[in-house]
């Protein structure tokens, strides 16, 4: 059995399994110690191809007990054969991995929002806080805007002192009331960005020159 249970974790397609029922077997305590903690899984697993089964494993053995907790409603990753697709495992290495790297994010979720308390910055769920990328788009956006008010602002000084026609003076300063109106737009919008990520600093080649 363990022999054929290693294939498929070796060789076996990937897919996704709920467990709808744990039983929690070992881990008393006798003579030599506690015995290993093994689980009979009832699994519904749910196969790349949209369907689904309603399969029973092992997870762990009265010889080789596992780490792992489980319980109802977990979701996990399973290995399967692709001829016998009922004969499925629980790819237990994967399972570890993803529950590391769930402590790690829950971890550092909890380190960003002391850090954020202690500086007075409101108390925000990290997956809403803006990306690098968003950050440095919104930054580019208004310096383009800032430049381009500057521009038509120039324009119409020299309209003026020129003593352009009233009508292109007019023109000149309806556009730079619009490019005005827009860099203030996208300022704001980079602002609103900036205040969530304080942290944040602009590329070298974003920066004002």
């Amino acid at each position: 059995m363990w022999g054929g249970h290693r294939k498929v974790l070796r060789d076996g397609e990937t897919a996704r399994a709920v467990v709808t029922s744990a039983e929690r077997h070992g881990g008393q305590l006798d003579g030599s110690g506690g015995a290993p903690i093994w689980y009979r899984l009832g699994l519904r697993v749910h196969y790349p191809d949209g369907t689904t089964a309603d399969v029973s494993c092992k997870v762990g053995g009265p010889l080789r007990g596992t780490a792992l907790l489980l319980s109802p409603g977990d979701t996990v990753p399973v290995r399967y054969d692709a001829a016998e697709p009922g004969t499925v495992a629980v790819d237990e290495p994967a399972l570890q991995a993803e529950r590391e790297a769930e402590r790690q994010a829950l971890a550092e979720a909890a380190v960003l929002r002391a850090e954020r308390r202690l500086a007075g910055l409101p108390d925000v769920d990290p997956a809403a806080l803006p990306t690098d990328e968003q950050l440095a788009a919104a930054h580019r956006v208004w310096r383009e805007r800032a430049v381009r008010a500057k521009q038509a602002r120039a324009a119409h000084r020299q309209a003026v002192t020129e003593e352009a026609p009233k009508g292109e003076v007019l023109r000149l300063l309806h556009a730079g009331t619009t490019r005005a109106a827009e860099e203030k737009t996208a300022r704001q919008t980079f602002q609103e960005l900036r205040r969530l990520r304080p942290d944040w600093t602009a590329p070298p080649e974003d920066r004002p020159r």
